[in-house]
């Protein structure tokens, strides 16, 4: 069970992904894998679509926008 500060980080994650320029979201995606961070960031965003309603479509959305597709 993943637990509510985890989600709250999640959500918190998700909104900066998706409040980003395209330009930005390229630059920051680079420095998370060179960084390994990417990982982590995918899996608070993977717990999110776990959680279902808004939750769900909120880490889809930037799951996508950082150029992971999602499967339903």
């Amino acid at each position: 069970m993943t637990s509510e500060s985890d989600i709250k980080e999640a959500r918190s994650e998700a909104r900066l992904i998706l409040d980003l320029r395209e330009e930005e979201v390229v630059r920051i995606f680079f420095q998370h894998t060179m960084r390994r961070n990417l990982t982590r960031t995918v899996r608070h965003l993977d717990r999110l679509v776990q959680c279902g309603g808004d939750d769900r479509t909120l880490g889809e959305s930037a799951l996508q926008r950082l150029g992971f597709a999602t499967q339903h």
